[in-house]
């Protein structure tokens, strides 16, 4: 809770007063998760989903709250990425045969391009009416009834 909420809440208001101060537009992007959806929680992860719940909803504050001085916000919900975090739990034999059959794209992502080029996007100028929002970035592995195993 400490680093994933308040950390990214002090960041985003110290930038944000910068921002305000100075004048300037901006776009403030919080890394959330799937797991702050609510589509499927797993025993264990409290504290995690709290928090990845909690970045969701203050992107949206900051882009109500702080829009009247062009501040843009919107939040990046990722889903299982290949990463120094995950690397272990990727090299795991069964994880693909998990892939492919539940995650509709019949994959997991990798952080580039997957993720680098959605934030591209976000703080490029060509975004300036977007603000606000919940991008989910999981290949389709947190559509409500996805199948284990499809009767297809």
């Amino acid at each position: 809770m400490r680093t994933n909420l308040k950390g990214s809440w002090l960041v985003s208001k110290y930038v944000c007063m910068r921002l305000r101060d100075t004048g300037r537009k901006g776009s403030v992007i919080n890394i959330s998760s799937i797991a702050g959806l609510n589509r499927g929680q797993l025993p264990g992860a409290v504290a995690y989903a709290s928090s990845k719940v909690g970045l969701i909803t203050l992107a949206k504050f900051i882009a109500l709250e702080l829009g009247i001085y062009n501040i843009r916000a919107n939040a990046i919900c990722p889903g299982l990425f290949k990463s120094e975090i995950t690397g272990k739990l990727m090299e795991k034999d069964w994880i693909e045969n998990v892939a492919k059959r539940t995650v509709p794209l019949r994959t997991h992502g990798t952080s580039n391009p997957a993720l680098t080029s959605l934030v591209r996007y976000l703080i490029h100028d060509s975004s300036e009416y977007v603000s606000g929002n919940v991008f989910i970035v999981d290949a389709g592995a947190s559509l409500p009834g996805v199948p284990i195993f499809s009767s297809l």
